[in-house]
């Protein structure tokens, strides 16, 4: 159970930020933005689901998963409205996440994420992050719940 609970968190809080925030799409926009403080109830749903997910994270015994814990706790409590701060926040958070999916040698879930990735960034498809986001966060859980 200790290993699904981040899980069971973050896909619980993630739905309930997302019904209160009827504007938000993954196409357009990424995670980070449910969690802006103009998003009130929808913002804090989010963030503290993040910051408790990174709690539970922290209890699983790997010092990388710590780290991702750690970094998901400074995402939520460095929220989107603090700008470049929580960009580079986030992108510490998922170059690791990234870094996990390639050490458990998965090169399918590592280029599908990295393609996503460079789609995003390169050519603006999509015009959101949540999609990159939301792949690379999957292949990590992946191996965290099931390997």
């Amino acid at each position: 159970m200790e290993k699904w609970a981040p899980a069971l968190l973050l896909l619980a809080t993630l739905a309930l930020s997302i019904a209160f925030s009827p504007w938000w799409n993954p196409w357009e926009y990424s995670l980070s933005a449910l969690g802006s403080a103009s998003n009130g109830v929808g913002g804090a749903l989010f963030n503290g689901g993040l910051a408790l997910t990174g709690i539970s994270l922290t209890k699983i015994d790997s010092e990388l998963i710590k780290t991702v814990g750690v970094l998901t706790v400074l995402v939520a409590a460095i929220n989107i409205d603090f700008g470049l701060a929580h960009f580079a926040v986030a992108a510490l958070l998922f170059v690791l996440l990234f870094t996990y999916i390639l050490l458990h040698g998965d090169l399918l879930g590592a280029s599908v994420s990295a393609a996503l990735w460079a789609s995003h960034w390169l050519l603006g498809v999509p015009p959101g992050i949540a999609i990159p986001e939301l792949a690379t966060i999957a292949f990590a859980a992946y191996h965290l719940l099931l390997k």
